[in-house]
């Protein structure tokens, strides 16, 4: 009985411990699923442009411009090394919610996801960070219901866990 409670208490800290030890490099972000050239991130930028986009060479790997509505600030961008493509629900905020306990496959197929991703203004989200709701909005408010719902709907995916103060951000947002 006690060896059981111990192995349960060792568990848990492990647990614990692992979530601790976050690794960016752990999350196989940007991967070229179709093997077309085009990373996510290139992808992303390609589906989301209002007009076609134009490419750094004729390879078409990279994109160069086009024409995106950034959700978070409500601003138009037409220069893509001016846009970042943002986690929703960041790569950290999934590991310290479930994402630890999560196989190589997961993590990629979670960071490469493009419900989880939103090509936005790079300094709007380098100010974003890893930050959840309750730290942090869209300067838009218009995107604010929209954004907890994506927010909600990732989450419920990957049946990651929520905090306290999360819920309400998220109720209040929508």
């Amino acid at each position: 009985m006690i060896r059981a409670i111990f192995l349960l208490i060792l568990l848990a800290a492990t647990a614990s411990n692992a979530a601790e030890k976050y690794n960016r490099d752990d999350w196989s972000r940007w991967i070229d699923a179709d093997r077309d050239c085009q990373n996510t991130r290139h992808e992303i930028l390609i589906k989301t442009s209002q007009i076609p986009v134009t490419f750094k060479n004729e390879q078409e790997c990279s994109v160069k411009a086009g024409k995106w509505l950034d959700p978070y600030t409500g601003k138009t961008i037409i220069d893509a090394s001016k846009i970042d493509i943002d986690h929703i629900v960041p790569l950290s905020e999934a590991h310290k919610t479930g994402g630890a306990r999560w196989n190589a496959e997961t993590k990629k197929q979670f960071a490469n996801d493009p419900l989880n991703l939103v090509a936005t203004e790079n300094r709007i989200n380098r100010q974003k960070s890893d930050k959840a709701p309750h730290q942090w909005k869209p300067p838009n408010s218009q995107y604010h219901c929209e954004y907890a719902q994506r927010w909600r709907i990732i989450k419920d995916k990957y049946r990651l866990e929520y905090e306290y103060e999360e819920m309400i951000a998220l109720i209040i947002m929508c």
